[in-house]
Protein backbone atom coordinates (compact mmCIF):
# COMPACT_ATOMS: atom_id res chain seq x y z
CA UNK A 1 0.00 0.00 0.00
CA UNK A 2 2.96 2.07 0.94
CA UNK A 3 4.48 1.76 -2.71
CA UNK A 4 0.65 2.67 -4.84
CA UNK A 5 0.78 5.65 -2.54
CA UNK A 6 4.59 7.04 -3.62
CA UNK A 7 3.97 5.50 -7.42
CA UNK A 8 0.66 7.62 -7.16
CA UNK A 9 2.97 10.70 -5.97
CA UNK A 10 5.33 10.71 -8.23
CA UNK A 11 3.01 10.59 -10.96
CA UNK A 12 1.56 13.19 -10.08
CA UNK A 13 5.27 14.96 -9.46
CA UNK A 14 6.23 13.93 -13.02
CA UNK A 15 2.87 15.59 -14.37
CA UNK A 16 3.50 19.42 -12.57
CA UNK A 17 7.07 19.02 -14.16
CA UNK A 18 5.26 18.38 -17.63
CA UNK A 19 2.68 20.88 -17.68
CA UNK A 20 5.58 23.48 -16.11
CA UNK A 21 8.11 22.37 -19.13
CA UNK A 22 5.20 23.17 -21.44
CA UNK A 23 3.91 26.33 -20.16
CA UNK A 24 7.52 27.91 -20.18
CA UNK A 25 7.99 26.62 -23.93
CA UNK A 26 4.73 28.17 -25.09
CA UNK A 27 4.42 31.46 -22.34
CA UNK A 28 8.39 32.09 -22.22
CA UNK A 29 8.52 32.33 -26.32
CA UNK A 30 9.47 35.58 -27.49
CA UNK A 31 6.23 37.30 -29.06
CA UNK A 32 7.39 40.70 -30.28
CA UNK A 33 7.07 41.83 -33.92
CA UNK A 34 10.18 41.69 -36.25
CA UNK A 35 9.85 45.51 -36.52
CA UNK A 36 10.14 45.74 -32.41
CA UNK A 37 13.04 43.62 -32.46
CA UNK A 38 14.94 45.06 -35.13
CA UNK A 39 14.26 48.77 -36.34
CA UNK A 40 14.18 49.67 -39.72
CA UNK A 41 17.12 50.48 -40.33
CA UNK A 42 19.15 48.86 -37.95
CA UNK A 43 20.74 46.16 -39.08
CA UNK A 44 23.61 46.49 -40.07
CA UNK A 45 24.85 48.50 -38.18
CA UNK A 46 22.68 49.03 -34.79
CA UNK A 47 20.47 50.57 -33.28
CA UNK A 48 19.38 54.12 -34.89
CA UNK A 49 21.90 53.75 -38.08
CA UNK A 50 20.21 54.09 -41.29
CA UNK A 51 21.58 51.84 -43.63
CA UNK A 52 18.90 52.02 -45.63
CA UNK A 53 19.28 55.29 -47.89
CA UNK A 54 22.85 56.04 -48.21
CA UNK A 55 24.76 57.84 -51.04
CA UNK A 56 27.90 58.35 -51.71
CA UNK A 57 27.45 62.52 -51.28
CA UNK A 58 25.61 62.18 -48.05
CA UNK A 59 26.98 59.83 -46.11
CA UNK A 60 30.10 57.59 -48.05
CA UNK A 61 32.19 60.54 -48.65
CA UNK A 62 31.91 61.98 -45.31
CA UNK A 63 33.00 58.73 -43.81
CA UNK A 64 35.92 58.52 -45.84
CA UNK A 65 37.30 61.56 -45.28
CA UNK A 66 37.60 61.39 -41.82
CA UNK A 67 38.85 58.19 -41.70
CA UNK A 68 41.01 57.49 -44.38
CA UNK A 69 41.72 60.28 -46.95
CA UNK A 70 44.47 62.27 -44.89
CA UNK A 71 47.61 63.31 -45.40
CA UNK A 72 49.82 60.55 -45.08
CA UNK A 73 46.91 58.07 -45.83
CA UNK A 74 44.98 58.09 -48.66
CA UNK A 75 44.68 61.27 -49.98
CA UNK A 76 45.30 62.93 -53.19
CA UNK A 77 49.12 63.50 -53.88
CA UNK A 78 50.14 61.13 -50.88
CA UNK A 79 47.96 58.10 -51.79
CA UNK A 80 49.36 54.87 -49.72
CA UNK A 81 49.26 51.41 -51.93
CA UNK A 82 48.12 53.75 -54.38
CA UNK A 83 44.51 54.17 -53.64
CA UNK A 84 43.28 57.79 -53.39
CA UNK A 85 40.40 57.77 -51.74
CA UNK A 86 38.98 61.62 -51.49
CA UNK A 87 37.08 61.15 -54.07
CA UNK A 88 34.35 58.95 -55.80
CA UNK A 89 36.46 57.69 -58.40
CA UNK A 90 39.09 56.66 -56.23
CA UNK A 91 36.73 54.72 -53.66
CA UNK A 92 34.75 53.53 -56.60
CA UNK A 93 38.12 51.64 -57.90
CA UNK A 94 39.00 50.09 -54.63
CA UNK A 95 35.46 48.86 -54.38
CA UNK A 96 35.83 47.02 -57.27
CA UNK A 97 39.20 46.08 -56.37
CA UNK A 98 37.20 43.58 -54.00
CA UNK A 99 39.34 44.30 -51.17
CA UNK A 100 37.65 47.56 -49.31
CA UNK A 101 35.24 45.15 -47.40
CA UNK A 102 37.72 42.38 -45.98
CA UNK A 103 40.27 45.94 -45.42
CA UNK A 104 37.59 48.04 -43.08
CA UNK A 105 35.89 44.92 -41.26
CA UNK A 106 40.00 43.43 -40.33
CA UNK A 107 39.26 40.03 -41.83
CA UNK A 108 42.09 37.61 -41.55
CA UNK A 109 44.21 38.17 -44.94
CA UNK A 110 42.89 41.93 -45.39
CA UNK A 111 45.67 44.57 -44.34
CA UNK A 112 43.26 46.05 -41.44
CA UNK A 113 42.13 49.80 -42.06
CA UNK A 114 42.50 52.45 -41.08
CA UNK A 115 46.42 51.31 -40.54
CA UNK A 116 46.70 51.45 -36.90
CA UNK A 117 43.97 52.18 -36.11
CA UNK A 118 40.60 51.11 -34.52
CA UNK A 119 38.25 49.73 -36.51
CA UNK A 120 35.63 51.68 -37.88
CA UNK A 121 32.02 51.59 -35.45
CA UNK A 122 28.92 48.97 -37.01
CA UNK A 123 27.24 51.85 -37.93
CA UNK A 124 29.82 53.44 -40.29
CA UNK A 125 30.89 49.38 -41.35
CA UNK A 126 27.15 48.97 -42.26
CA UNK A 127 26.58 52.20 -44.24
CA UNK A 128 29.55 51.32 -46.51
CA UNK A 129 28.75 47.79 -47.36
CA UNK A 130 25.02 48.82 -47.58
CA UNK A 131 26.17 51.67 -49.89
CA UNK A 132 28.53 48.69 -52.00
CA UNK A 133 25.32 46.31 -51.94
CA UNK A 134 23.50 48.99 -53.67
CA UNK A 135 25.64 49.08 -56.51
CA UNK A 136 28.27 51.72 -55.11
CA UNK A 137 26.36 54.74 -57.21
CA UNK A 138 27.57 58.28 -57.13
CA UNK A 139 24.67 59.71 -55.81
Amino acid sequence: MHNAILNIVKRKVQVLCLLAAFSFLVFGCYRDSEDALYPKGAFPGGVGCDTMNISYERTVKYIFQQNCALAGCHATGSATGGYTLDNYHGVRSVVLSGRIIGAITHAPGYVHMPKNGTKLNDCKLGQIISWINQGAQNN
